[in-house]
């Protein structure tokens, strides 16, 4: 049925809902038994806490603006993005919106790192091609340079395209991009997601927000074209870096001059300084005629060398499909012949890994990659960053630290890093240890969370957070830990109070950039079956959360208890006190 504004509507009631598609902060995408014009259709129903906020009539005008472009103008939007084309009202209410799926073509088999379960279908996102060639490949990608600046290109025009629409992205990241290489016989092509994000003439859906990693410089307007162009730019620095929150277009540059320097002008604070995506789409182009069609490769594989039963190894990938008692190690086949070999070059291996993992960087969310630890160590003791000491020639022109300057912001001297509020490992009551997979700061409220937590998170003055992830040596469990600093210490107890009954899934979910775990993040999976804890917690006025799960996603209940002692050792182990002492 339609409106008196050409607006196509339906019943919720109506609706044959199938599977669960994903999950979010703002809700939940299903795919729904029906097709239009041969496509797949999908449904995204709005959280009950999101509905007050929602602007109704700028959805009303997402779905209207089809009947307005004509035919022609709007089949091609729907070839690229999964733009609202009905409204879905209950009980007269709009609760949500239907829209195309996915098409086929962007989606691939994912395959897992260590190569011990079978491909699973996932949807092609953009962040995927932001790791290094061997990752990249690894997971089942044929991907050259070529490829991505194909796909750049792609992108440049259609967002040249909406931009003459008068529809700005706003939060465009690779998150919300998916990619078709065009080795089925197509063009290599992007679609957009998330479209009830976008900003259509000036109106939003709901309140804009931006992905972590990807903000626009400090004070700039949200949902603007000179603002989809800087995430244009930075997406073609970190493309062609490998790397997820690279701002050097060094890599870019080296591969064509031009590029490079149109990604240092993209990156220019005044967004009047920023080149439009149209010349972006014409370089981008030129450059990609004489650009390598050379895929990227894995590297060699690592022989597997068996250790001792008494010092299980840590194998990097997928887990072991049941656990038993115990926490039982996974394990593989050894080979058969060069166990000698193997093992000394397993030895090496992990010598050069222990020297990269320890002088790597501290950018954002920076993976930390695997440590590779043969042996449970029950005693160990959390290394701290810092240890004031206090020496008998102290005098009182120096202060003395005060724990009370913590509760409030205006005296708290914390470095705001993971290196400080989060330690580098720690070790349960089961004797389980867990290690640092990636830590970095981030944006406090993000869209993935629920309404309430949003609301309470902003009402107490948290801007950003320091958010970190950790594995167990078995690489079976994955610990989230959320480091929020409020106003005050009075503050953080309120929001713990007010929060007492959200559930760990009201939050939102990270994951390492890189190996076990990586791949929960990926679009489609859902986390809020498998069993799991949440933990909350204050420490002087920082509002701590951990969460547990098992990388497997198992919801047999006698997991409970590992999950359990997993985060309220990771919430002894984050806050302040980890940098004081």
């Amino acid at each position: 049925m339609t409106d008196g504004r050409s607006v196509r509507t339906v019943d919720h009631d109506d609706l044959v809902l199938l599977r669960r598609l994903g999950q979010g902060g703002q809700g939940t995408v299903y795919e729904v038994a029906d097709r239009a014009d041969g496509h797949a259709v999908a449904y995204k129903e709005y959280r009950p806490e999101t509905l007050p906020g929602l602007d109704t009539d700028a959805l009303t005008a997402m779905v209207a603006l089809l009947a307005e472009l004509g035919p022609a103008e709007a089949r091609w939007l729907l070839d690229r993005a999964a733009w609202p084309t009905t409204l879905v009202r209950q009980r007269g209410r709009t609760c949500g919106f239907l829209m195309g799926a996915a098409p086929e073509r962007f989606h691939f088999d994912l395959h897992a790192l260590g190569g011990a379960t079978a491909p699973t279908r996932r949807l092609a996102t953009l962040e995927f091609l932001l790791n290094d060639d061997d990752y990249v490949a690894r997971v089942g990608l044929t991907v050259s340079d070529r490829d991505r600046l194909r796909l750049l290109a792609d992108l440049a025009t259609t967002l040249s395209r909406l931009h003459r629409l008068g529809i700005a992205v706003g939060d465009l990241s690779p998150k919300n991009l998916l990619f078709a290489t065009g080795a089925d016989g197509g063009r290599a092509a992007c679609f957009l997601i998330d479209c009830d994000a976008v900003r259509l003439r000036g109106a939003t859906v709901l309140p804009q927000v931006e992905t972590p990693d990807w903000q626009l410089p400090h004070g700039e307007e949200r949902g603007t074209a000179a603002g989809d162009a800087h995430k244009l730019a930075l997406l073609a620095v970190r493309l062609f870096a490998r790397d997820q929150s690279a701002v050097d277009p060094a890599a870019l540059t080296a591969l064509s001059p031009a590029l490079g320097e149109l990604a240092r002008a993209g990156l220019d604070p005044d967004p009047a300084r920023r080149p439009a995506p149209a010349l972006w789409a014409e370089h981008l182009t030129a450059a990609a005629a004489t650009a390598s069609t050379t895929p990227a490769a894995a590297a060699p594989s690592i022989p597997y060398a068996p250790s001792a039963p008494s010092a299980p190894v840590r194998t990097v990938g997928a887990p072991a499909a049941s656990w038993g008692q115990g926490a039982p190690v996974p394990t593989r086949t050894p080979y058969a012949a060069g166990i000698g070999v193997a093992a000394v070059l397993a030895a090496v291996v992990l010598a050069i890994v222990f020297a990269v993992v320890h002088n790597r960087s501290d950018s954002p969310m920076a993976d930390s990659g695997p440590s590779y630890t043969p042996t449970y160590t029950p005693t160990y003791t959390p290394t701290r960053t810092y240890t004031p000491t206090y020496t008998p020639t102290y005098t009182p022109s120096t202060p003395a630290f005060d724990p009370a300057s913590l509760d409030d912001a205006g005296t708290d001297r914390t470095p705001l890093t993971h290196t400080a509020l989060l330690a580098d490992a720690f070790t349960d009551a089961k004797g389980v240890r867990y290690e640092k997979a990636s830590g970095g700061l981030h944006s406090c409220v993000t869209a993935d969370m629920s309404k309430n937590v949003q609301t309470v998170l902003s009402n107490g003055g948290c801007v950003n957070q320091i958010v970190g992830t950790y594995r167990d040596t078995d690489a079976k469990i994955l610990v989230i830990v959320q480091v929020k600093p409020m106003a005050d210490a009075r503050t953080a107890e309120a929001a713990l109070n007010t929060l007492s009954t959200a559930y760990s899934t009201d939050w939102d979910f990270w994951c390492p950039n890189k190996g076990p775990g990586s791949e929960l993040c990926d679009a489609g999976v859902d986390v809020s079956r498998a069993t799991q804890t949440g933990r909350k917690t204050t420490d002087h006025r920082y509002l701590i959360h951990a969460q547990a799960l098992y990388i497997n996603l198992g919801t047999d209940d006698s997991l409970e208890p590992w999950t359990d002692a997993a985060t309220r050792a990771a919430l002894r182990a984050a806050g302040p006190d980890n940098y004081w002492g």
